[in-house]
C-alpha cells in the first residue's frame, strides 16, 4: 500500500522493451540503480515500469542494449498536475462552480408550509416575510425561535409551530389547535330515521314517548324536547309546568334491509377486431371543416375516441382554432357464457355492495338471509339479500318554541 502511494506520487510509466536483447536492458538497468518493477514478457516485447524520474535516465541504456522502447502507459500525482495546467479555464471553472453552489445553499431560495387545513398559507407565509424568513434571505441572519415565537403569538388557533432547513428549503411545518364546535343549544326532538322496532330506549334529557318493543316509523316522535324544571321525565308526569329544551337520548331499534343483485348467464362483450379509420375535423372560429370524413355504415358497430386539441395561442386570440381527430374502433359481438354458481356469486355481490351504502358502519348485524329468486327468463339469475340490524335510529330536530 506505501509502495503503490509512492509509485503514485513519484508517477509510474509503463513501457515495452523490444528488440534482440530486451534481457540486456534489464541488466543495465539494474547496475545503473534504476529500480523496476511488474516486468512481464508477453510476445511483442517486455513490459516494464519504472518511475518518471528514472525514465529520463534510460536514453544511453537503450542506444547501448540496442533495443526499442514504447510507452504504452502513464499515470500518477504528476501527470495529474500537468493534466490540470493544460486545463486551467476548467479548473477554475470547477472552482468557482463550487464557491457558487457554497454560497447559494447558505441562503433560503424556497419556504414550504405544511400541516395548515383551515389557516390560510398565505397568512402563515407573508408572517414568516414580515419576520425576516423570506427567500434569498442567509440562514445565520434568521433567528428560527424568534420566526416560531412571533407565529404562536400572532395566530392563537396555532397549538406548535416548528422552523427547519432542508438545503435551500425552510420547512415551516403548522399544527392546529382542535376546537371544538359550540354546542348546539336549541329545543329539539329526537325523531326516527327509519323504520324499526324498538330495543333500547335511554332519555338523557326530554320526555320519553316510545318504550321498548313499540314499532315505529321513519319520522315518527320518540323523545320530545320538554322538560319539568330541568328533570328527565317520562309521560307519567303531568302535574308541573313544561318548558322546551333540547332532547338527548339513545333509541336503538332492530332495522331490516332488502337488496337485489341480478347477472345473466349469457353475456355479451365487444372487442375491437384491430381495424380502425380516423377521421379529421378542423375548426376555426364557428366554421368546421372536415378534412378527413369517415362513414361508418349502420350494419357496423364501432367505438369512437375523440382527441380535441385547441391552439391557445394564435394571431388573432378572438379566434378559437381547434382540431377533431375521431377514432373509429370496429367491433364484434361476443357471447360470453358464465356458470351458474358464478351468476349467484355476482348477483350475490352486487347485492351486498348495495347494502353497504345503506348500512352503517356503527350498526350491529344480527343476521344475514340470501335467497336465490326463481325468474321467467331463463338467462337470469336474481338474488335478494336481507339484513336484519341493531342501529341508533334517533335524529336530533330543532323545533320553534311553543
Amino acid at each position: 500500500m506505501i509502495r503503490n502511494m509512492f509509485h503514485y506520487m513519484n508517477g509510474t510509466v509503463k513501457i515495452k522493451v523490444s528488440g534482440t536483447m530486451p534481457e540486456r536492458f534489464i541488466n543495465l538497468c539494474i547496475i545503473k540503480n534504476i529500480f523496476l518493477w511488474g516486468i512481464t514478457k508477453k510476445n511483442e516485447g517486455l513490459f516494464v515500469c519504472m518511475s518518471l524520474s528514472d525514465f529520463f535516465r534510460i536514453r544511453p541504456i537503450v542506444r547501448t542494449s540496442k533495443n526499442h522502447i514504447e510507452v504504452v502507459n502513464y499515470y500518477g500525482f504528476p501527470f495529474v498536475i500537468r493534466k490540470i495546467k493544460r486545463r486551467k479555464m476548467m479548473v477554475i471553472g470547477a472552482i468557482l462552480f463550487l464557491f457558487v453552489l457554497n454560497t447559494l445553499v447558505s441562503y433560503i431560495w424556497f419556504i414550504d408550509i405544511v400541516g395548515v387545513k383551515s389557516i390560510p398559507a398565505r397568512q402563515i407565509r407573508d408572517l414568516v416575510y414580515e419576520n425576516g424568513l423570506r427567500p434569498g434571505a442567509l440562514k445565520d441572519d434568521i433567528s428560527i425561535k424568534s420566526v416560531e415565537n412571533q407565529i404562536a403569538a400572532t395566530l392563537p388557533e396555532v397549538a406548535w409551530v416548528g422552523i427547519s432547513f432542508t438545503g435551500i428549503h425552510a420547512v415551516v411545518e403548522i399544527v392546529e389547535k382542535t376546537i371544538s364546535k359550540p354546542q348546539d343549544k336549541a329545543s329539539a326532538d329526537i325523531v326516527a330515521t327509519k323504520d324499526g322496532i324498538i330495543t333500547e330506549i335511554i332519555a338523557l334529557a326530554g320526555q320519553n314517548l316510545v318504550k321498548k318493543g313499540d314499532t315505529v316509523k321513519k319520522g315518527d316522535l320518540l323523545i320530545k324536547g320538554v322538560g319539568y324544571e330541568g328533570a328527565v321525565v317520562d309521560s307519567t308526569i303531568s302535574n308541573l309546568p313544561p318548558h322546551r329544551i333540547r332532547a338527548s337520548g339513545i333509541i336503538k331499534a332492530r332495522v331490516w334491509y332488502e337488496s337485489y343483485g341480478e347477472s345473466e348467464l349469457v353475456t355479451t362483450i365487444y372487442e375491437r377486431t384491430g381495424q380502425q379509420e380516423i377521421g379529421v375535423t378542423l375548426r376555426v372560429g364557428q366554421q368546421e371543416f372536415q378534412l378527413k370524413k369517415v362513414a361508418v355504415k349502420p350494419e357496423k358497430l364501432v367505438e369512437v375516441e375523440v382527441f380535441n386539441k385547441k391552439l391557445s395561442w394564435w394571431r388573432n386570440q378572438d379566434i378559437v382554432v381547434e382540431s377533431t381527430i375521431s377514432t373509429y374502433y370496429e367491433l364484434c359481438a361476443k357471447n360470453v357464457e358464465i356458470g351458474l354458481e358464478d351468476a349467484k356469486e355476482q348477483s350475490k355481490a352486487k347485492a351486498f355492495t348495495l347494502l353497504q351504502s345503506l348500512i352503517p358502519e356503527t350498526a350491529h348485524v344480527l343476521s344475514r338471509n340470501i335467497e336465490v329468486l326463481q325468474m321467467p327468463e331463463e338467462n337470469l339469475v336474481r338474488v335478494k339479500v336481507s339484513v336484519e340490524t341493531v342501529e341508533d335510529i334517533g335524529e336530533v330536530v330543532n323545533i320553534n318554541k311553543e
